[in-house]
């Protein structure tokens, strides 16, 4: 049976163990500190309440548990699609493999694993888990709990994205005209030929867009975002204060916005076919797979065309792939990215091609777009060929011995 020790409440000795227990709580956070003797453990009593006025809750909190406690503080003010992508490098690739280490024990060999099980995705997604990480460990030695952070020195890897590459003129043509008149035609013409993000396309309102002005134009002002369950949020909230732009329409995005005007009994450009309400990340990917093909599961039939079904009665379902409108590969940024190609390929100034493109930062805009604009082939070949067309004047000739 556990004995008290004199002269300290509920110090008690646990045989089994041979150790001191003393149990308490100090500013609302309880403790059971065991050790070998009461003085032990009064010591351990006061590092304790030290640890607490410092911040520290215990010194024995894992990895996840931390985590808990400063990805609320991290997302604050967040919108909800930022939110979700911090949440999914956390919950996808940092905690499966860290969560279950206390805090203090993660070591530099943990990171430098963690990073090489990733060697082979995008080396932007190696970038966002090393922020991660960074960030974490930062904050717990700014609250005592750890005194180094066993990121330092450590490099994001991984293999480097794709350039992207835009439509040549004949795909942009092709595309336009097998759209006409389907239900994604609207979609693709604001991203092709206005330079809408996805979100922002989605979000046009019939009341952004003006017809009826010497100059047509339309104003972006609102996106429709997808939470993680696929639904939408309609909103004014823009990606930055430069996305809040007014863009000039060409007359291929004229011409498809006066037919479509006043067919669909919604404020949204773009609605939901069924509900006229802003359109669901499901009904988004129906109309994306029309333009470049999906795939569905359809039920698989023998020879004679009779259902194969499983020894349970149930049909045997296999993955069927459905033709798009168009054979080439293209996405939503891609047309895009196409049309900001098209503004640098223009001799456009580039500080306009940033407002029309709604980049925050100018750089965005020369990085990765203005070299279309730079040491083109055409510009080059004069040169070259000057150059290798005859002997540079004052060049000694070589005589043959």
């Amino acid at each position: 049976m556990a004995k008290t020790k004199r002269g300290l409440p509920d110090m008690t000795w646990i045989p089994g163990k041979k150790l001191w227990r003393k149990r308490g709580s100090y500013k609302e956070q309880s403790y059971s500190i065991t050790a070998k003797t009461p003085e032990e453990v009064v010591e351990r009593i006061n590092a304790f309440k030290v640890r607490v006025d410092s911040g520290i809750i215990d010194e024995k909190i894992t990895f996840w548990q931390y985590v808990q406690r400063w990805y609320p503080l991290r997302v604050a003010g967040l919108k909800p699609k930022s939110k979700e992508a911090v949440s999914n490098v956390i919950n996808n690739h940092i905690l499966p493999k860290l969560g279950n280490l206390l805090i203090k024990d993660v070591k530099p060999l943990h990171i430098d694993e963690l990073l090489a099980g990733l060697s082979e995705s995008s080396s932007s997604l190696n970038q966002k888990v090393l922020i991660a990480l960074n960030q974490i460990f930062e904050s717990a030695i700014e609250n005592n709990i750890i005194n180094k952070n066993p990121c330092k020195g450590r490099k994001a890897g991984g293999e480097r994205t794709k350039p992207k590459i835009p439509l040549t003129k004949e795909q942009q043509e092709t595309l336009t005209n097998v759209v006409r008149g389907t239900r994604a035609e609207l979609f693709v013409l604001l991203c092709l030929y206005a330079g809408l993000r996805r979100e922002e396309a989605l979000g046009i309102l019939w009341s952004n867009v003006h017809l009826d002005v010497p100059t047509p134009y339309l104003d972006v002002r609102h996106t429709t975002t997808f939470e993680s369950n696929g639904t939408a949020t309609h909103s004014p909230d823009l990606k930055s204060p430069a996305a809040y732009r007014s863009i000039p329409l060409p007359p291929q995005l004229i011409d498809a916005l006066t037919r479509w005007r006043g067919t669909k009994n919604s404020m949204f450009v773009i609605p939901a076919e069924n509900t006229g309400k802003e359109m669901s990340q499901t009904a988004f990917r129906r109309m994306w797979g029309l333009v470049v093909g999906y795939k569905g599961q359809v039920v698989k039939r023998d020879e004679t065309g009779k259902k194969v079904l499983m020894p349970n009665g149930t049909p045997v379902m296999i993955e069927k792939r459905y033709p798009g409108l168009i054979s080439f590969h293209t996405a939503p940024h891609i047309l895009r990215h196409t049309y900001i190609t098209r503004l640098c390929a223009s001799g456009m100034d580039i500080k306009k091609i940033q407002y029309l493109a709604g980049h925050e930062d100018a750089r965005i805009t020369l990085n990765i777009y203005a070299k279309v604009t730079e040491n083109q082939p055409g510009e080059l070949a004069p040169d070259i060929i000057s150059a290798f067309s005859r002997t540079p004047t004052g060049t000694p000739n070589i005589k043959s011995k």
